[in-house]
């Protein structure tokens, strides 16, 4: 028997670990839409990993395909969660591996679902598709009527999908031949959100130097927050990428402008969309969903991501805070018969050859235990 102050536990190294969540009080303002719909007709299948309708992406290359499905291990009437859908790679596999079980799978962008629907015909009510945030899965479910469900696993892949980066209108890329608006939503048709051209022309040098610094680990903010402070007091904003990336260039020499210019992209597309908090309120809303014995799994791109994965399984540095709040709860568990552990995993050989964008990715997962 063990002692652990939650009830929502997971199992990893043959320890028990208490899963749970800081508040975070600082939130990006935005107002978008928790749930949008349950798409699932329309469209025709084209086979494994092929996705007709995005004519300059037409294969889907989803990362630790083999390792996912080796880890889930899908078998019939079992309903597993896509967290993070994109173009329907990693839930086509599942669904491939196992011709009776389910999916039902998150996006929070609405334009993923159209260009999807051949899966959607393919599969018919095998696969579910919701628009929503995977920090809303738990009332996403609820209002659709899905919230006593088995779930028997949960992915999140926590990569731009390369639609989004392969599309110039969305501006999350700093390729030239790639200019677009500097926008960055992932919703992009949810106005009342800022996009990043909102947030380069509002906001103050400081609060600028705070996100190249602390979500791009970028050395150089004062020389670029205070070039965009100088344009701006010039009357001149800055509302494409490539004027963004020119700003850069100017305060940087060449080749550190390179690596400059990807870190102040990804600080204003992870604030922007504020990745990291819904990272950590993904992972807390999984915790309430997935059934004991289930497998989650967490694919990172880079040490911020995984740094939130791997605290959150194994419960470093965020014991006295949960302490503090719940020092009278304690609930004893079982540990189970058997079990699986995770290490990272990275990326093979192989994979790297088929897929070279896989290069940074991780993989974490963990098995749910069984509650007494």
């Amino acid at each position: 028997m063990f002692l652990c102050k939650n009830n929502n536990k997971f199992l990893i190294n043959n320890n028990i670990y208490c899963l749970f969540i800081r508040n975070f009080s600082k939130k990006i303002k935005k107002n978008e839409n928790k749930d949008e719909s349950i798409i699932s007709n329309s469209g025709s299948g084209n086979g494994p990993y092929v996705t007709k309708e995005y004519d300059s992406y037409k294969i889907h290359k989803p990362v630790f395909i083999k390792e996912v499905l080796e880890i889930l291990d899908p078998k019939p009437n079992n309903v597993y969660i896509d967290a993070t859908f994109g173009l329907g790679g990693h839930s086509r596999g599942i669904l491939e591996s196992c011709k009776d079980c389910y999916v039902i799978a998150f996006d929070r962008d609405p334009n993923v679902f159209e260009l999807t629907k051949d899966l959607r015909t393919q599969y018919k009510d095998r696969l579910i598709t919701i628009g929503s945030r995977f920090s809303s899965m738990k009332s996403a479910l609820k209002d659709h009527n899905l919230e006593n469900l088995k779930i028997s696993g949960i992915l999140f892949d926590y990569g731009v999908s390369s639609y989004q980066i392969d599309t110039a209108e969305r501006g999350f890329s700093f390729k030239k031949e790639l200019e677009g608006p500097l926008d960055m939503r992932m919703n992009n048709k949810n106005t009342s959100q800022l996009s990043a051209a909102d947030i380069v022309n509002t906001f103050s040098e400081q609060e600028l130097r705070d996100i190249f610094y602390h979500l791009g680990e970028e050395k150089h903010t004062r020389k670029i927050a205070h070039e965009i402070l100088r344009k701006r007091a010039f009357g001149e904003k800055i509302e494409t990428t490539s004027q963004l990336v020119k700003v850069v260039e100017c305060c940087m020499p060449y080749p550190a402008a390179s690596k400059t210019i990807s870190r102040i992209f990804r600080s204003l597309r992870m604030y922007v969309n504020d990745e990291l908090g819904e990272i950590k309120y993904g992972l807390r809303e999984a915790d309430d969903i997935l059934s004991p014995g289930s497998p989650l799994l967490a694919i990172s791109f880079h040490s911020m991501e995984d740094r939130i994965v791997k605290q959150y399984l194994n419960n470093n540095g965020l014991k006295s805070d949960y302490d503090t709040i719940n020092n009278n709860n304690v609930i004893k568990y079982e540990l189970p018969k058997s079990s699986k552990h995770t290490s990272p995993i990275f990326p093979s050989d192989e994979e790297l050859e088929w897929n070279p964008r896989s290069k940074s990715a991780i993989l974490r997962w963990a098995v749910r235990t069984q509650n007494k």
